[in-house]
């Protein structure tokens, strides 16, 4: 992969405060992409766990690269409208978009448990918060995303964080729910921008690898996202999910540790039995 293979491009990464959100936006940058990174969480110690928007650009500009922190609730539609209608007033081109949204901190909670044991607003709290907002951010990406395709004749795209819970049962119902919905609209948009040259994928980190001394880290699957983003074949893998650990074995990076990481066993699974 070339030092800086993105330079010159534009990318939108909502969730961008902590998390794989976090490690996309800062290896987007990293890679020379300009990086709006947007999310609730703008400053240090305001959010629900460690990492904000501000600490992530710090993080962009300490690897040589530029972004701009964006305060979003990203389930605001007028909010996300707003913010695309920036990229394009500023940029004039928009070559990347990650829906990485997702409430971790106040999800733990709900792990383990049966469906009539949690709230009702958990569907709020993964499925309007990851899948809604996932589609709301590339409805209004979408123009912006074929112009530039068609002006450049070259591929933008979009990813979608999404994970095994899409095919697998994991954590509890609504995960379930929200995570099929995030593959679906993968594959759905992926036909719908096919002849406009927009790829549209969804990544899966896997968040229990072994060994578990070597975790995957948030940049680690951040270098899947721009090994994506500088394929010039990417609209072959339009339409289809990724283990970051596959993109890793076949675009041939590390994390930023050095650390290589096995492709997980779709079978193993959360079971209610070892909650």
């Amino acid at each position: 992969m070339a030092q800086r293979p993105l330079e010159g491009r534009v990318a939108v990464v909502a969730g961008a405060s902590r998390g794989v959100g976090m490690g996309c936006a800062v290896e987007l940058g990293a890679a020379g992409a300009f990086v709006y990174a947007l999310g609730r969480t703008l400053k240090p110690g305001t959010g629900d766990a460690k990492g904000s928007l501000t600490e992530t650009v710090e993080q962009i500009e300490q690897l040589g690269g530029r972004g701009v922190a964006v305060a979003c609730d990203c389930t605001d539609e007028q909010a996300l409208a707003d913010i695309l209608a920036r990229v394009k007033a500023e940029q004039g081109r928009l070559d990347v978009i990650v829906n990485s949204v997702f409430a971790a901190p106040r999800f733990g909670a709900a792990i383990g448990k049966r469906f009539w044991e949690t709230s009702t607003d958990l569907w709020r709290e993964v499925v309007d918060l990851g899948a809604k907002s996932a589609y709301l951010a590339s409805y209004y990406a979408a123009p912006l995303m074929i112009d530039t395709a068609g002006r450049d004749r070259r591929p933008t795209l979009i990813v979608n964080v999404s994970g095994r819970g899409a095919v697998r049962y994991r954590y509890n119902v609504v995960y379930g729910v929200g995570k099929s919905a995030t593959e679906r609209l993968t594959r759905d948009m992926a036909l719908d921008l096919k002849d406009h040259n927009v790829a549209v994928t969804s990544i899966w980190p896997n968040g229990h690898t072994v060994p578990p001394a070597e975790p995957e880290t948030p940049r680690y699957n951040g270098r899947g996202v721009v090994a994506l983003a500088a394929d010039p074949k990417i609209m072959d893998k339009s339409g289809a999910h990724f283990w970051t650990a596959e993109l890793a074995r076949e675009y041939g990076f590390t994390d930023e540790l050095g650390h290589a990481h096995p492709i997980a066993d779709l079978t193993d699974t959360f079971s209610l039995d070892q909650a």
